[in-house]
């Protein structure tokens, strides 16, 4: 009552006066170590009765549970642990798991942070692993033997795992954790199986393991390996020597450390009653422990910890023990067309019952319906494609293709291909348990393991619904309908990857386990006798350094060509099974006649040059698709029913019993991965998580006024407002005749490719608003439904339900609404009149004019919300229709009430900023003239960049066409703010040039639909060229702030991606001083290697693999994945599938790293600016929603959040980010170094050239070529070098300082402007004018580090003054500029350099502090 009425009275305050509200200006802390969200209360411990000596005897494994259930649980009458004292309600004392978190008030602020003490992963980036032969499927890498061991223990093939525990013991060294993790997963595994299956002499097999397989190889064991002792002592050992067994084991884990016998005590592997005779056998370190009952009501004694019992099945609902209801599942004789679960008095029944108030019994129905929709959507899914076909089968319609829906024939594919997959399930069972010669070469060995852990039934729903879900979606193909095999084939096998590891087994497991941990942690606390202090946990001369990830990390996953041999096998049975009857009338004598017919056909083609394998559906089965209801077919995720669950770890969080990911990474981008790991665990993404939690508890529902105008028009096949139509109006171009000319038989081939690219588009685009409808309307009676949010790498938010939400296209959005409303109160419905101009596409007037113009059209407002398709249809002619549509009905609703300003609004406000990304440039630069032009600068009337843009544009083009350019001519007059706007807004996010000209190409086409070449202006795409090329110079003008920031961000990225790690320094000094290459040290080196392995290994030494690396304001790491991937052939029983295969130690793409960087950058800080304003709206009652740079809140609350934005905006670029990301560049790559360019005519590397020829000569080696290419041996100079100078001996250092290297010369030079670097076209360039201004801004950014360096070292070393050597690179630019491309290579030099980073470039004289007076920033 009183959280409520606090929120009631937050919401009130929305419409104080904002000097009130703000009245303490909004500041951004840093974020505070991770406190852990979840915590058991325990009571304080006392015990009357004294310990006795003798340890008692735990019971054999009879009498043992190894998983809690809900007896295990449930609360004891009188537990001496009483639970903290919480608001008693209808739900006998706790919380339920519906129940909204308080928002921290601490998550929307900002603390600076040392830069110099980043988050750090050392990966193994310079060596390669041992891969070993295939024989009866076990081999290969290190990580895929791991993965092929958690396989085979999955399905209790132990025989299989001792051979791979084998294999793995010999690849790695004994110290290596990899191999003792391996001897510990078998161990599990054997312990596991005698518990199923005991027998007199397990207990012996255990310990004859350890002792001949461990100790004896010298593999020291780990906390993990002695859980796994005790726990086989407690439950397997013969009574009379348990104890002996038990002291032993704990004496050797206290051998090994505190820490490791700290996480043998705490682990949460041991049963109660096992964790409980534990304790008890260390009387010396601990207090007696509470009982077994004590122990498990303290686990559910807290609000969180009993819901989250609730939530896992392990508790009974508290609502549905009320009053005892039988689940009917589907219980109907027909299905409507929506999902089930969302029909009133159908599944999950409502709690009536149910102590509480109407909003209670709501929420708490929502959540047990939200559990059962996650529950098997699987199964779900097959049962309504049965009760299809039973439908039609009950009316007497038997198999007729155009009598039966899809999901009917879904079901008939299912039920014909589940017995061709039992049958090869079996098969390869008995392969697997009778390996011999005859099937040694038999697939089934390498897939085995992995096709075992799925069931027929669902291997067959997940391939057909994989199938059709493509098939609607399209393939990349001119016709959009065959699909790539090799794509089909991994994506199958990725669902079925996911399937299993979703198991209601694991997961449940899994929560066992982590309720366990975080009682026994707090318990041991309170239990501990001695206090044992702690090392520092890092040292405060550098930041968190983590250790490789683990090769068995992945240990879970399929390896890749697993995946692709499930997913084809699959395809084949598939192809085999699934079969369509069409009918088609005798044209003689009129009968009906019926064909059975493959309902999908294999085949080859070229695409892209290549010639792939494709599956094409049957042109029936596309037909049903673009034209029939689809509910049912796609197993994906949907909207939720209640409020996602909290984000407390990286996949923990959203669902509520589906895994998913708080960050999306690439398939194989491991570092992405660790890195998030990492900073989650070290709780430097708290802000991050919450953020996602703000945004995924905001409710939502369905816009039913606007979803029946939609279904309507859909129903009469109309398009409607960027509805795709049901009959394409395009007109398929006559095949020229016979004798036509070359030219125009190629013309017609033009025509074609693109008549079929529309039409498959348009395809695809039908088929996704068909999916759309239909979530629309199996949610359109809830009364509210959220949305779970993930981030990709950058920090960007995104939905994860896929089909409908709110960052969709503009039918997506027009069908949704806020689930809360606000009264509109004055101000609110003058946001509500301006919303509506700037849908329509009047958004750059004033905010008084855009209101006018509202007013004006009141009479078309009013026609468009009375009689949407029967009027006059003002609204389709909107920039965004259907959401224009969702206006007019709010606003004519609120004007036709007793009171508009007391209106209940839902509809949701959009704050759009002008094209952000240049927003934050020039806020990073200080840039006046930039700042201006995107509304930071205040002014009365907002400033449109788009338009700015069109008249430089326009200028130009008009000179041009009065010097006689014809294609000037063309355009004069005609270049719009439309034809520029889109290539404006992604330049800044790095689109190419020939992208930024399809873009005008595109705008084009539709100003010109019936173009007609001409001698001056032959085709459109040269005029479209032409316009970008205007377009990028007149940005040139306007951002040179953005320009020099850009430039510095390039410079940087450039040096990073050419550089080695130290890692691979001490790996070529190795190689350089005659040493035979290694494998990183965990694994063994074999004594012999083949000459190719060995010439492959040395190779790889000097390969680029570093990764750009920063940390955004939130603290979260951005690692770009962006690596050159390569293809895997795999042999399938299909065909032979070409794969990608990537890999996070991969050689960098240095082209897509140093393009992307600067965009990626500019993202990671406008993610940072919507997570902090959307944790401070949380914070003062607002719902908030936002789309990348779009915020939206009710109109009500427009005034407070364009505070919010403003002062986020203001208190993140007041703080010196650019500084920040130089000095975490400096500290990131630190002893690593870098190959630099450097201008062959210049004096330092005409010094360098005359070294490397007198060092080849002193060594006697042939002297040819210009000496250009830096070789390996010269960092091993370098190195050495370094060492001297570094060295505690006086002589050491001398010969340091004599010492002369290529990399010596260049450092004594200090002329950073001798540098040639590898550029990209900045924003506003083009490649072909883009020389002198890089020249200008290399002169600015390479000038002051050079001006650094001379102001840095004292060394005397005679120098050519600076003027001198501006000019002499100055010359070599412009002499460089005419030269051939050829003749540019050879004049250039390479040499290796420590990697440093130029200065920060200088910030302008503009405050950002403005920000806050400008009334346009976000309108």
């Amino acid at each position: 009552m009183l959280a409520r009425a606090a929120r009631r009275k937050l919401r009130r305050d929305a419409f104080a006066s904002p000097d009130l509200k703000f009245s303490g200006q909004l500041t951004l802390p840093w974020l505070c170590p991770a406190q852990m969200r979840w915590a058991a209360s325990v009571g304080t411990i006392t015990h009357d009765v004294a310990r006795k000596p003798k340890l008692p005897t735990s019971p054999r494994h009879e009498s043992t549970r190894s998983l809690a259930t809900a007896a295990d649980l449930q609360p004891t009458q009188f537990a001496p642990y009483p639970p903290p004292q919480v608001p008693q309600s209808s739900l006998n004392g706790f919380s339920p798991p519906w129940a909204p978190s308080v928002p921290h008030s601490d998550l929307a602020r900002l603390t600076p942070w040392d830069p110099s003490k980043p988050l750090v992963i050392h990966d193994s980036l310079s060596t390669a692993t041992p891969c070993g032969p295939v024989r009866y499927g076990i081999g290969g890498d290190p990580i895929e033997l791991h993965q092929n061991l958690h396989a085979c223990v999955r399905v209790g093939r132990l025989d299989r795992a001792m051979a791979i525990v084998q294999r793995l013991t010999d690849m790695y060294s004994p110290s290596a954790p990899e191999v003792v993790d391996a001897h510990n997963v078998f161990l599990k595994a054997k312990l596991e199986a005698a518990l199923q299956n005991p027998l007199a002499d397990s207990m012996a097999d255990i310990e004859e393991w350890y002792r001949t397989r461990m100790v004896q190889k010298a593999l020291e064991p780990n906390a993990q390996t002695f859980i796994t002792l005790l726990r086989a002592s407690l439950t397997l050992q013969e009574p009379g020597l348990q104890e002996e067994s038990i002291r032993k084991y704990l004496a050797q884990a206290r051998d090994c450390g505190p820490d490791v016998l700290d996480e043998v005590n705490g682990s949460p592997e041991y049963t109660d009653t096992e964790w409980e005779t534990l304790i008890k056998a260390q009387p010396d370190l601990f207090e007696e422990p509470p009982t077994v009952e004590e122990t498990q009501e303290i686990q559910m004694s807290t609000p969180a910890g009993r819901a989250s019992l609730i939530r896992h099945g392990l508790l009974p609902d508290p609502a549905l023990a009320l009053k005892s209801v039988s689940q009917k599942g589907l219980g109907l004789d027909t299905i409507k067309q929506a999902l089930n679960q969302f029909e009133q008095g159908e599944g999950v029944p409502y709690p009536h019952e149910m102590p509480g108030s109407p909003e209670e019994k709501d929420k708490a129905w929502a959540y047990m319906r939200q559990i059962r929709l996650e529950s098997d959507s699987t199964k779900a899914a097959v049962d309504r494609w049965k009760a299809e076909d039973t439908k039609l089968k009950e009316m007497g319609i038997h198999g007729v293709l155009q009598s039966k829906p899809i999901q009917a024939l879904m079901w008939n594919w299912y039920s014909a291909l589940l017995p061709v997959l039992e049958k090869e399930i079996q098969m390869t069972k008995d392969v697997m348990s009778a390996p011999s010669a005859n099937n040694a070469s038999d697939h089934r060995h390498i897939y085995g393991p992995y096709l075992e852990q799925c069931s027929a039934e669902k291997l067959a729903a997940l391939t057909i619904s994989k199938v059709i879900t493509s098939c609607a979606r399209g393939g990349p193909r001119d016709d959009a309908t065959s699909l790539k095999i090799s794509v089909l084939s991994v994506g199958i096998g990725r669902d079925i990857e996911n399937e299993i590891n979703l198991s209601v087994e694991q997961r449940t497991g899994k929560f066992v386990r982590s309720q366990r941990n975080r009682t026994r942690k707090d318990l041991l606390k309170r239990l501990r006798k001695i206090t044992k202090a702690k090392a520092l946990l890092a040292s405060q001369s550098s930041g968190p350094v983590v250790e490789a990830p683990s090769d068995a990390m992945t240990q879970a996953e399929f390896p890749l060509h697993i995946k692709t041999k499930i997913g084809a096998i699959a395809l084949e049975k598939l192809l085999q099974a699934a079969t369509i009857t069409v009918t088609a009338e005798d044209p003689k004598t009129g009968k009906q006649l019926f064909s059975t017919q493959p309902a999908f056909h294999h085949h080859t083609g070229f695409h892209q040059g290549k010639r792939i394998g494709w599956i094409s559906p049957h042109h029936e089965i596309m037909t049903k698709l673009r034209g029939e209801s689809v509910h049912g077919i796609a197993m994906v995720k949907l909207p939720m029913l209640i409020e996602p669950k909290p984000w407390t770890a990286f996949d923990e969080g959203g669902y509520y019993t589906m895994r998913e990911f708080a960050v999306r990474t690439k398939v194989g981008d491991n570092a992405q991965t660790a890195y998030a790991h990492s900073a989650i665990t070290h709780g430097d993404m708290e802000k991050v998580l919450a953020g996602l939690d703000v945004l995924g508890k905001v409710p939502w529902v369905i816009n039913s006024d606007v979803y029946r105008v939609a279904a309507e028009a859909w129903n009469r096949g109309e398009g409607v407002g960027k509805l795709v139509p049901e009959k394409f109006s395009l007109t398929r171009p006559s095949e020229p005749a016979a004798d036509a000319s070359p030219a125009e038989r190629k013309q017609w081939l033009k025509d074609m490719k693109e008549y079929e690219n529309a039409m498959g588009g348009f395809h695809s685009q039908r088929c996704f608003q068909n999916f759309q409808l239909e979530v629309a309307r199996a949610f359109i009676h809830e009364k509210n439904i959220y949305f779970p949010h993930s981030v990709d790498f950058r920090g960007r938010a995104y939905p994860v339900p896929p089909l409908l939400n709110h960052i969709g296209a503009d039918l997506s959005r027009g069908l949704l609404k806020f689930g809360n409303g606000k009264e509109l109160g004055a101000v609110g419905l003058q946001w509500l009149k301006i919303h509506l101009a700037n849908l329509y596409g009047f958004d750059k007037a004033s905010l008084r004019d855009r209101e006018k113009f509202a007013m004006t059209n009141l009479n078309e407002i009013y026609d468009s919300a009375t009689n949407p398709l029967g009027g006059r249809r003002w609204w389709t002619k909107a920039e965004d229709p259907w959401q224009c549509l969702a206006c007019c009905i709010e606003l004519k609703n609120a004007l036709d009430s007793p009171d508009p300003t007391r209106y209940v609004s839902n509809l949701p406000i959009h704050q759009d900023g002008t094209c952000n990304g240049l927003q934050h440039y020039a806020a990073l630069g200080g840039d006046q003239a930039g700042a201006s032009q995107v509304n930071l600068e205040p002014a009365d009337k907002p400033q449109d960049i788009y338009s700015g843009v069109a008249e430089l544009v326009q200028e130009m083009i008009a000179k041009d066409a009065a010097d006689g350019n014809a294609m000037a001519q063309f355009m004069n007059g005609k270049v719009t703010r439309k034809v520029v706007k889109r290539t404006v807004m992604t330049n800044v996010y790095g689109v190419t040039f020939m992208g930024a000209k399809l873009q005008v190409f595109d705008e084009l086409r539709d100003m010109f639909p019936n173009f007609q070449g001409t001698e001056g202006v032959p085709q459109l795409t040269r005029v479209a060229m032409y316009i970008v090329t205007k377009i990028f110079k007149a940005l040139g003008k306007i951002f040179n702030g953005a320009q020099e920031i850009q430039y510095w961000l390039g410079e940087c990225g450039d040096r990073i991606t050419t550089s080695i790690s130290p890692e691979q320094i001490k790996k070529i000094r190795d190689l350089t001083a005659g040493k035979a290459p290694t494998y990183d040290p965990k694994y063994k080196t074999p004594k012999k290697m083949t000459s190719g392995k060995v010439a492959s290994m040395n190779k790889a030494l000097g390969a680029y693999k570093t990764s750009i690396i920063w940390t955004t304001p939130l603290k979260m790491p951005v690692v770009q994945p962006y690596r050159k991937d390569s293809l895997q052939t795999i042999k399938t029983s299909l065909q032979s599938i070409s794969v990608t295969r990537r890999s996070s130690t991969g050689v960098v793409d240095r082209r897509k790293q140093l393009q992307a960087f600067p965009p990626n950058f500019i993202h990671s800080l406008d993610a940072t600016h919507m997570l902090l304003s959307a944790l401070k709206c949380n914070e003062m009652g607002l719902d908030f929603a936002a789309v990348h740079d779009s915020f939206w809140t009710h109109a009500a609350d427009i005034p407070n959040l364009n505070i919010i934005l403003r002062d986020a905006f203001v208190r993140m670029h007041s703080e010196d980010i650019m500084g920040r990301l130089g000095a975490e560049f400096k500290a990131r790559y630190a002893g690593s170094m870098y190959c630099a360019h450097i201008i062959g005519s210049s004096k330092v590397a005409m010094e360098i050239t005359a070294w490397r020829r007198s060092y080849r000569e002193k060594r006697g080696l042939k002297l040819q070529g210009r000496f250009g290419a830096a070789p390996v041996e010269e960092i091993t100079l370098e190195a050495e070098r370094q060492e001297l100078l570094n060295s505690e001996n006086e002589e050491d250092r001398q010969k340091g300082q004599e010492m002369v290297t290529p990399t010596s010369i260049w450092l004594a030079a200090k002329d950073p402007l001798s540098m040639s670097s590898f550029r990209l076209a900045l924003l506003g360039d083009t490649q072909q004018q883009s020389s002198s201004k890089l020249e200008s801004l290399k002169e600015k950014v390479l000038g002051a580090e050079a001006e650094a360096m001379r102001s840095e070292d004292d060394a005397s070393v005679t120098l050519s003054g600076p003027a001198e050597e501006k000019e002499e690179s100055s010359k070599r630019a412009k002499k460089g500029k005419s030269a051939s491309t050829r003749s540019a290579a050879v004049s250039r030099i390479q040499v290796w350099l420590p990697l440093t980073f130029p200065p920060v470039p200088k910030k302008g004289d503009w405050d950002v502090k403005r920000l806050r007076e400008s009334k346009y920033f976000f309108s």
